[in-house]
């Protein structure tokens, strides 16, 4: 668990500190993901999955996003947090990602990153390396998030 408090003090720190941009400087979001992926391990082995993901989120600048959700399906809660590097005002916007996911059933940590590419408002197309944190064994993850989201609160 201090790994996961680590982990989100370092993005809230990351979040604060980043330069406002022109526009909203706060947006809050609460919503549903729809996660359809394919996953691979390095032994060849590949499975295709689709995932419902419930998430609470908040937008700082334009350029940070943090939220936290829970997946039924895996019994998961994770944090996952992104910085746009390309911005919302290009063709492709393109974030990183780091984000950890607690399988409570497993009693397993996983955690990912990757790129990210907003694809309009359809949602967005991902690559990501994911491993579990008790035994490395790398993986890779690609998909997509199609976002069911309602803004809370914007200023």
């Amino acid at each position: 668990m201090r790994k996961q408090l680590l982990l989100l003090a370092f993005a809230l720190f990351w979040a604060f500190t980043t330069n406002a941009q022109e526009g909203e400087r706060l947006k809050v979001i609460t919503g549903v993901r729809v996660n359809p992926f394919v996953m691979y391990d390095f032994d060849g082995n590949k499975k295709e999955i689709t995932r419902i993901h419930a998430e609470l989120g908040a937008m700082f600048n334009n350029k940070t996003y943090l939220s936290v959700g829970y997946t039924p399906f895996a019994n998961a809660i994770y944090n996952f947090n992104e910085y746009w590097f390309v911005g919302f005002d290009k063709k492709i916007p393109v974030s990183w990602v780091l984000a950890e996911e607690y399988m409570i059933d497993e009693n397993k940590f996983i955690v990912q990153t990757g790129p990210n590419f907003k694809l309009g408002n359809v949602g967005n197309a991902f690559v990501f390396l994911f491993t579990p944190v008790d035994n490395i064994d790398w993986g890779l993850k690609v998909g997509a998030f199609i976002p069911l989201n309602v803004v809370l609160h914007k200023e």
